[in-house]
């Protein structure tokens, strides 16, 4: 949010969507397999169904608030016919429409989560965990291949910074560190912690910031990154001095729980508030992210938790059907 209010040089915005891909990752494939160890399966259903709840409402809710400015003229310059493609989560693709919307990223996600429970139950049932995580960790070398071939290849190597099939190793680096040596499910650690982990993560992490030629910046960079945060989250959630403290208190919380609508709405607010194009001032910019907060509150507060208090609904209805005997043995 703040790189988007002109503070890019301060708070590099792509490495926030690298963060956000590499936390999806890990929560996303911790949860996977926790329920492979407690159930031997993986209730598909139950997956998309929470993707959907927590992803979909917010997010349509969204564009029609920003279609909603467009019809006022508060934010122009939108291409209206293409606004499907966002919807379809194609954008990243087919990078058509104006809506203010850092879609993409969130396509890349979409893209994730429709094939990736399969092809960890695939692997699961036959592999260790750890034995998983070198196969995704050799997928991310793959990844990184294709991005060194994309940027041969095509006018605009700006472009490979939005495909699923260039960045999908930046969220599975995540499922690398959910499958081998997690923070939270695993007992052994084969990392560093303390001082010595976050000097390894910076000499990973502070190349890919300082290195400015522009095929490092699209390929080799979000590999840097990867690898970097792998050994900067291991050691952040088991660092109960300095990262705990730091990361788990009320303030982080709250703004965590709002953070998937400060996403989706803080860029439209914003374009509604400048001055001119791409410009910037302090004033503008601020009311902007305080509205977006606002808006962040009311969408929680009306959306998200009714709609994730109905899907806990369902899923305790659905669990105690399945608990239920036979109908002939209910009538005998």
């Amino acid at each position: 949010m703040l790189s988007h209010v002109g503070l890019e040089h301060l708070f590099p915005g792509q490495f926030g969507v690298t963060l956000f891909f590499f936390l999806s990752g890990y929560l996303i494939t911790t949860l996977l397999r926790r329920e492979k160890e407690r159930t031997g399966r993986i209730d598909f259903g139950a997956f998309y169904l929470r993707r959907a709840v927590r992803i979909l409402p917010p997010l349509y809710i969204t564009i029609l608030f920003v279609l909603g400015l467009n019809a006022a003229g508060v934010i122009p310059r939108m291409k209206l016919w293409a606004v499907p493609f966002d919807l379809l989560f194609l954008s990243n693709y087919f990078p058509l429409s104006s809506i203010p919307i850092g879609l993409w990223s969130l396509a890349v996600e979409e893209h994730f989560y429709f094939g990736f429970p399969l092809l960890f139950l695939f692997l699961a049932r036959r592999l260790s965990f750890a034995s998983c995580a070198l196969v995704f960790l050799g997928l991310c070398a793959i990844v990184l291949g294709v991005r060194l071939v994309e940027v041969q290849r095509v006018a605009d190597i700006q472009q490979v910074n939005f495909w699923t099939h260039t960045r999908l190793d930046s969220i599975l680096f995540g499922s690398v560190l959910a499958l081998w040596n997690n923070p939270v499910a695993d007992r052994t650690e084969q990392l560093p912690r303390g001082l010595a982990a976050y000097l390894l993560a910076a000499a990973f992490l502070i190349p890919s910031f300082v290195i400015r030629d522009e095929v490092f910046r699209m390929t080799w960079r979000y590999t840097l990154q990867g690898l970097g945060l792998i050994v900067l989250f291991n050691a952040a959630i088991r660092d109960r001095r300095f990262a705990g403290p730091l990361l788990d208190n009320p303030f982080t919380k709250w703004v965590a729980a709002l953070s998937y609508t400060l996403y989706l709405v803080h860029s439209a607010l914003i374009r509604a508030f400048w001055p001119g194009m791409d410009q910037h001032a302090f004033l503008p910019d601020a009311i902007a992210i305080v509205l977006s907060f606002a808006y962040a509150m009311a969408m929680r507060r009306w959306v998200e938790q009714p709609m994730a208090a109905w899907r806990r609904r369902r899923e305790r209805a659905a669990a105690a059907a399945q608990q239920l005997p036979e109908p002939d043995l209910v009538r005998s």
